[in-house]
């Protein structure tokens, strides 16, 4: 991890760069899911096999294989402990009911002779990306999929690779436990356009959610105004704020526990303490010997990851202020007093036992969020984001009378004299043809008048 302090020179110089992330020429990425999209348009089920085939490691005789069936779904759970399904159950239940205190509801807006209606309508099918290139990811199925079923979306479909034909059961029985029957066995930019266009075999969906690698980020970027998606995802990324009151041990396992998921992932320690950070580091360096992926972590804290020395607490919260990153960790005596000047940042973390891995899983707010700095002006993913709200508007001829004398002269002023005639007939009652052409030859004279 690189070391670097707000009191350096050139610290303003790099700054910036550590605020865009990794940048990296992504065009020969762009113009190769491009040339897919195109191909699947044009060959549907055929061309969503060959990728598979090319890209997934296994060989689907037919589109059917490629779909999981009910006896599939129901096999997986005999590879499942006791405990894991109580495990997968429990982080279910607590997810459910944290989103479904969160639903938002129908309002009516009443005034005298008017009425309007928010009302709040699901989307009718919604894609789930499950990633499971590099391991399988049961949380993300629970955390895409529950905020779904609380919004009331009755189709809900998962793909995920399924490396050699084979699917994480750990994934599947998630699936089962969220109530979602659908499962594609395919993965990569592939999955996505098949959920964004359909084909032969292959539904069409409303909404595209959950993470995935760079060339499923890309297809996502592609489709997106074709079908909804939730974001464009880059690499997990983890920010987190110390003042030394804290055992050094708790942040440097916490970015390294980011740093596992894959070797882009974006780890950042802040603290006005400086031989507290030099403490970090070293720990750092000792415990991830031990981890199983200590090759992706150590590229991870190579390439993307700092240690930021500042002056102060107040401008180690400016640093991750101007950082937004999703996920911002809080380790400092007065965690509750830093949170409420944090503006930017996809989920917050108090303490000590609020460790990024309890968000993770089953905390109950999903863990798809804002990364990239987008944390500035997006959100997590939520109920919301699987509803749709639609305005039904009532006014009484009476109280249209009464406003229409502004509704009239403002639309006057944009020049849009059909919608200032269309509110002059409600004036005194639509009448005949030849009352609604004196209406606009009247403002006709009027328009020329003016000019």
């Amino acid at each position: 991890m690189l070391f670097i302090s707000t009191t350096d020179p050139e610290f303003d110089v790099f700054f910036p760069k550590i605020c865009a992330r990794i940048a990296r020429d992504e065009s020969e990425v762009e113009k190769k899911v491009r040339n897919m999209l195109v191909d699947i348009r044009e060959r549907g089920d055929e061309a969503i096999l060959e990728y598979t085939r090319k890209f997934d490691g296994w060989n689907p005789l037919s589109p059917e294989s490629v779909v999981m069936k009910k006896s599939e779904i129901d096999e997986a759970e005999k590879y499942i402990t006791k405990e894991e399904r109580k495990s997968i159950e429990f982080s279910f239940n607590r997810i459910y009911k944290y989103h479904k205190s969160t639903f938002p509801g129908n309002v009516i807006y009443r005034e005298r002779g008017v009425r309007i209606q928010r009302k709040v309508i699901p989307l009718d099918s919604v894609g789930i990306y499950c990633p499971g290139g590099k391991a399988g990811y049961p949380s993300t199925v629970l955390m895409t999929a529950v905020p779904a079923i609380v919004a009331g979306v009755k189709n809900i479909i998962v793909a995920t690779p399924a490396p050699g034909g084979k699917l994480n059961p750990y994934t599947i029985f998630a699936a089962k436990v969220a109530g979602i029957e659908k499962i594609y066995k395919i993965g990569g930019a592939q999955a996505i356009f098949a959920f964004a266009f359909g084909s032969q075999t292959f539904e069409k969906v409303d909404k595209i959610v959950g993470p995935g690698n760079i060339y499923v980020a890309t297809a996502k970027k592609l489709v997106q105004g074709s079908v909804g998606i939730d974001t464009i995802a880059g690499p997990s990324e983890l920010v987190v704020i110390c003042d030394g009151s804290v055992n050094p041990i708790v942040p440097a396992i916490d970015v390294i526990a980011q740093a596992e998921h894959d070797e882009r992932a974006f780890c950042v320690v802040i603290s006005n303490i400086e031989s507290y950070l030099i403490q970090v580091k070293n720990l750092i360096h000792t415990i991830m010997k031990y981890m199983p992926r200590r090759e992706i972590i150590e590229e991870a804290f190579r390439s993307n990851s700092y240690l930021i020395h500042t002056r102060s607490l107040d401008e180690s919260i400016d640093i991750a202020n101007r950082i937004a990153p999703e996920h911002l960790g809080i380790l400092t005596k007065n965690p509750f007093s830093v949170a409420n000047k944090i503006k930017n940042a996809g989920t917050v973390f108090i303490g000590v036992n609020s460790p990024p891995a309890v968000g993770d899983y089953l905390a109950g707010p999903s863990h798809v969020l804002p990364t990239g700095g987008t944390a500035r002006f997006a959100s997590g993913l939520s109920v919301e984001d699987f509803v749709k709200k639609t305005n039904i508007i009532f006014f009484t001829k009476r109280r249209m009378i009464e406003v229409s004398e502004h509704a009239i002269r403002l639309a006057e002023m944009e020049g849009l004299f059909g919608h200032s005639g269309s509110l002059k007939l409600r004036l005194n009652s639509i009448k005949s043809i030849d009352y609604v052409l004196k209406i606009f030859d009247e403002d006709r004279k009027n328009v020329n008048k003016k000019l």
